[in-house]
């Protein structure tokens, strides 16, 4: 573990950005794309349709497999729980499941639950098709979050407000971030790590440790549980959503109206400013500023060396821009009217849906995202070396093969 911490002078924030039109990708990305693109070819999607069917598709939009629920249900929000196996609810009056099957159309697993299951996320383990879930506790107030792996029985992790989780990168340890302010960690008993973990927040476990907010009276800190002690790595003003990929944590805060002034002299420990969206290096301890602009969706490719960020557009109608930062350098893609529904869903929750749904290509090489064109939503798929997107299919929804 080399992250910096308690180190003065490793407080400076780089501010200092340069842009280029999606048409000049070709000099920048030619050769690192060139050499990768066979794997984002062959690496499926799985798309939701606007009537509630799932459907398995090549990145050119070859389609599969396809899944149509039945008469009265609707699926919702597929995952992919494996590089072969989709995870999908089935929404339907006394008859909520969760349902597991592979690209081959073989099913896994089905389960069936009191309430429909409104967010999982499935173990990292490339042999394994297990998921996390969360509901609506039909038995008292709140959300129940409960392991699901296909047995005669499901595992609950969560009953006291577990609003968010995250897996360790090996699939062994899940841990949850309950009641606004605890972390319990679970592996084969539950430990409660800190009692001040605080602020709702989606914490993310990395190959550093389990990086999370932590309070100190007033204080809170952007930190890394390494397993035995917190590693303040920067200190943070406001409410904060931050997402996590290979030694890099992408992070954007609002300044809540209660916070103060920090003292600059009293800094040991770089600080997150309110407002930009700004990028943590666990390894070196550098804080880099990407944009200044409110971003409602932000996610790392696969590596964490390229985040994915969109931003608002002014204009008459809702329009919506796509950019990617890497290294100091933004690519600007070109404007699309948002798929709204994606958007309002996605758009409050993307810190945890950077855990679940991938819109990256496994090599980074691509991305995917719904958008409307022409008054219907489809799922556009926009490569580093294209100067526009290509529609590939209809869908409200998106998910990458890993």
């Amino acid at each position: 573990m080399s992250i910096p911490g308690n180190i003065p002078g490793v407080i400076g924030v780089v501010d200092c950005m340069k842009r280029v039109r999606v048409v000049a990708v070709f000099s920048v990305f030619l050769l690192v794309v060139g050499a990768c693109t066979t794997e984002s070819d062959d690496a499926p999607l799985v798309i939701l349709d606007s009537a509630g069917a799932v459907a398995i598709v090549t990145s050119t939009g070859e389609e599969i497999e396809r899944f149509d629920p039945k008469a009265g249900a609707r699926y919702f929000q597929p995952i992919w729980a494996s590089a072969d196996t989709v995870v999908r609810a089935q929404i339907a009056q006394g008859d909520n499941r969760l349902i597991a099957t592979q690209i081959s159309g073989q099913e896994v697993w089905n389960v069936e639950f009191a309430t429909a299951p409104f967010f999982y996320l499935a173990s990292p383990d490339p042999e394994s098709t297990t998921v996390v879930s969360l509901r609506n506790n039909e038995a008292a107030a709140g959300l129940i979050a409960e392991v699901v792996d296909g047995s005669d029985s499901v595992e609950v992790v969560g009953k006291d407000a577990p609003f968010y989780m995250t897996w360790e990168p090996d699939g062994s340890t899940l841990a949850t971030h309950s009641g606004g302010s605890r972390l319990d960690v679970r592996a084969t008993t539950t430990v409660t790590i800190d009692s001040l973990t605080g602020r709702f927040q989606a914490p993310v476990w990395l190959d550093d440790g389990l990086v999370t907010l932590r309070t100190q009276g007033a204080r809170t800190f952007l930190a890394v549980w390494d397993g035995e002690v917190f590693i303040d790595v920067a200190r943070v003003r406001g409410s904060a959503r931050f997402v996590g990929a290979g030694r890099r944590v992408a992070i954007q805060t609002t300044l809540d109206g209660n916070e103060n002034a920090i003292a600059a002299a009293a800094q040991v420990i770089p600080v997150v400013r309110p407002g930009p969206l700004t990028v943590v290096d666990l390894e070196d301890g550098s804080v880099t500023v990407v944009t200044s602009a409110a971003s409602p969706v932000f996610q790392w490719d696969p590596s964490g060396t390229r985040l994915l960020f969109l931003t608002l557009v002014d204009g008459p109608e809702p329009s919506v821009a796509w950019h990617v930062w890497q290294d100091g350098e933004i690519i600007d893609f070109e404007p699309f009217s948002p798929d709204l529904s994606w958007l309002g869903v996605f758009g409050p929750f993307a810190d945890q849906y950077a855990q679940s749904v991938s819109l990256w290509s496994p090599d980074g090489s691509a991305f995917a995202y719904p958008a409307v064109l022409n008054g219907v939503s489809r799922i556009l798929v926009q490569g580093f070396i294209d100067e526009s997107p290509r529609d590939i299919a209809p869908g409200v929804w998106v998910a990458w093969a890993p």
